[in-house]
């Protein structure tokens, strides 16, 4: 077994950065983009509203991550190999986020685009998801009072980010501009699973 704070201080790092790098992607404007009054710069800044939008919402999944890795260090004693390994992985797929954030920004309206983004979330979903199920495979790694069960609800709350990926995934081979908006049943669905599977414990 392992001591959990120096992996904390690692996924906090990475989020971090992450977070931030998708900012600095942002475009500023420039000398030749003619910009000569407030209309023209209004013009302008709407032009990039695609990619502002894919900010937000991916700044917003990544909030949503990190707060899900909190919620799951707190069940958590110290950590294993697996468990280190299974999050390195997760976390090199959070720091593809800036460009796959930025790819459907620039082309939102291209499937390529947006396949390449929700398969980014759905393997970042997968592998945090996978982190669950380690909580069940090593008991020795979670804290003694925290049961089987809550173990098991922790996974089934988890599978919501996948199966919204996939679903944005299908609604892209028809509209890719649209397939964006199923990440907007995020914290419905969470409330809905983590609220039925309490009842069921």
């Amino acid at each position: 077994m392992l001591p959990l704070h120096r992996l904390e201080g690692l996924t906090d790092g990475i989020f971090a950065i992450a977070m931030t790098l998708m900012v600095l992607g942002l475009p500023l404007p420039e000398a030749h983009h003619n910009i000569s009054s407030d209309g023209d710069l209004l013009n302008h800044l709407l032009e990039y509203s695609e990619l502002f939008w894919t900010y937000v919402l991916s700044f917003l999944l990544l909030g949503y991550f990190w707060i899900n890795h909190q919620k799951l260090f707190k069940y958590m004693n110290n950590t294993c190999t697996h468990h280190l390994w299974v999050n390195l992985g997760e976390l090199l797929l959070v720091c593809v986020i800036p460009f796959s954030s930025g790819l459907i920004g620039d082309h939102l309206n291209y499937f390529t685009a947006s396949f390449i983004f929700h398969m980014n979330i759905l393997l970042i979903g997968l592998f945090f998801l996978f982190q669950c199920t380690l909580l069940l495979k090593f008991p020795d790694i979670v804290k003694k009072d925290v049961s089987r069960k809550a173990a098991m609800r922790i996974v089934k709350i988890n599978l919501v980010i996948p199966s919204l990926a996939v679903t944005g995934i299908i609604i892209a081979l028809f509209s890719p501009q649209w397939s964006l908006a199923v990440y907007i049943f995020v914290p419905f669905l969470t409330f809905v699973v983590a609220k039925r599977t309490r009842d069921l414990t």
